[in-house]
């Protein structure tokens, strides 16, 4: 989509790609001068793919503000334009936003919506932005507008560059040394569908879960699993104790109120709730076997 923020220049780092990705890019760069293409070099040893990618991208700006986003990410026409004024007004460091996420198959019903309903269930958004609740500290590294001066001084992803989860690193370090951060949720100017089945979803969460839990793994585990419980056994016990009924009405309520902040389908999450909730049990577990282990993979790319 064409941005009402016109003072932009658009730069691709094109990372040995398999696809039609280097044509179509080259294409649209010999119509419109702002798009520069940047060829990947060779990994270098102590880094991860996409932390390098960022790195070499923000040594080629010239702008004030850097916008990191996926190449997946769907941006409306204000979208640009409604983050650096929110940057620029707040006076923050660092702006992330959570995009709208677009869920098309039941595999990904049954996975993707936990993610937001973590995030707003318990890490509390508002919070985030907050300087005065350090431990509370996150970003998505679908989207994030970075101040520049604040990027070259901290190191930017050279300060996380072997970081699977490098969006909630940068996050924690920059709170923890009195940056200010700002978390949002995109209000549908921002759109993303992260994964196109099931499969990609369950591999995609995996791989960052328990990272970004930055708890020791016995104690994630238990987290999770109480996490789980609590929101699978009161529709059980409500069969049997009246008092359950009113805690199932409770959970039924978060639920909708996460949807519909999240612009996601409320009777798919509701119908899908202990699906959702076993997947996240799964999955939990998975990623802290795979990170232990050395295991976690992405695009057929070890980590």
């Amino acid at each position: 989509m064409i941005q009402s923020y016109s003072n932009i220049e658009i730069i691709v780092y094109d990372d040995s790609s398999s696809d039609s990705t280097l044509e179509i890019i080259t294409k649209i760069s010999s119509e419109d001068n702002r798009l520069k293409i940047l060829n990947g070099v060779q990994l270098p040893e102590g880094w991860l793919g996409k932390n390098h990618a960022c790195w070499k991208l923000s040594q080629q700006s010239s702008g004030k503000y850097l916008l990191f986003i996926d190449s997946d990410v769907i941006l409306e026409r204000n979208a640009v334009a409604s983050a650096v004024s929110e940057i620029k007004n707040k006076n923050a460091d660092l702006l992330s936003v959570f995009p709208k996420q677009l869920i098309k198959t039941f595999g990904e019903n049954a996975v993707v919506p936990f993610m937001n309903w973590l995030l707003l269930s318990f890490l509390l958004v508002r919070l985030v932005s907050s300087p005065k609740y350090k431990n509370f500290a996150g970003a998505n590294g679908q989207f994030i507008l970075w101040k520049k001066d604040t990027y070259v001084k901290t190191g930017g992803h050279s300060a996380v560059k072997n970081e699977i989860v490098e969006d909630i690193e940068t996050a924690r370090y920059l709170k923890k040394n009195g940056y200010k951060i700002l978390l949002l949720m995109s209000n549908d100017l921002v759109s993303c569908r992260m994964y196109n089945n099931f499969n990609e979803a369950v591999t995609g969460f995996s791989k960052n879960i328990y990272p970004a839990s930055a708890m020791p793994a016995l104690f994630f585990i238990l987290n999770v699993l109480f996490l789980v419980l609590s929101n699978l056994v009161p529709f059980i016990l409500m069969f049997y104790y009246e008092y359950f009924i009113f805690v199932s009405l409770l959970i039924i309520l978060e639920r909708i109120a996460v949807s519909h902040t999240s612009s996601q389908n409320v009777l798919i999450n509701i119908i899908l709730h202990p699906i959702q909730m076993i997947m996240l049990l799964y999955i939990s577990v998975r990623s802290v076997y795979q990170t232990k282990t050395g295991k976690s993979v992405w695009k057929d790319r070890k980590l």
